[in-house]
């Protein structure tokens, strides 16, 4: 089977976004996607909150890195966020699944933003407190990810490094550094 034309190929992370406004009904076709996430003991315990309008875009603008600004033509960013006490917790092994679970949530964002013709670039550049003071998110809540979210662009709108990034090819590590079969056969440094 030839992957290239598949869902998870065509998900790419790029820069270079429309402003076009997305519309309620693909907003709502992706928001099922997200409440259907796998989740430990089905907890659900992530919190997506979906910005479009113009000033709070701006607040939540404010709390990224410099090198996210790029973000700003972006007609929507996506703050996941949960609490631990949400989490489901095992005694046994210390994993906090809540934060794998915002990753599985984010994945099928993802995953449905190329389904109905969108781009999502999951960031991990920003501040916690200004982008939580401008949304209400209480304490206790971590921010996991922001999430730009609409149509994609031509390059040719993108300048510096954020064009760089987009013109240079995809790349990942190969096979045998991040898959091995019946043990863990992996050179560390």
């Amino acid at each position: 089977m030839d992957l290239r034309n598949t869902l998870f190929m065509k998900r790419e992370s790029k820069r270079s976004y429309h402003s076009r406004p997305i519309p309620k009904g693909v907003m709502d076709r992706l928001w099922e996607r997200i409440r259907w996430s796998p989740s430990s003991s089905n907890a659900q315990p992530w919190r997506f909150i979906f910005v479009s309008d113009p000033e709070q875009h701006q607040k939540v603008m404010a709390g990224l890195a410099r090198g996210n600004q790029w973000a700003a033509k972006a007609p929507t960013l996506v703050v996941v966020c949960a609490r631990k006490e949400d989490d489901h917790i095992r005694d046994d092994n210390g994993v906090q699944y809540h934060q794998f679970d915002c990753g599985l949530a984010t994945m099928s964002l993802l995953l449905g933003a190329v389904e109905e013709g969108l781009m999502g670039h999951p960031m991990a550049g920003w501040k916690h407190q200004p982008i939580a003071e401008a949304l209400g998110i209480p304490d206790g809540f971590d921010i996991m990810c922001v999430v730009s979210l609409g149509y994609k662009a031509p390059i040719e709108t993108l300048e510096g490094r954020a064009r760089e990034y987009d013109e240079s090819p995809r790349t990942r590590k190969p096979i045998n550094e991040v898959i091995t079969v019946d043990r863990f056969d992996f050179s560390v440094d």
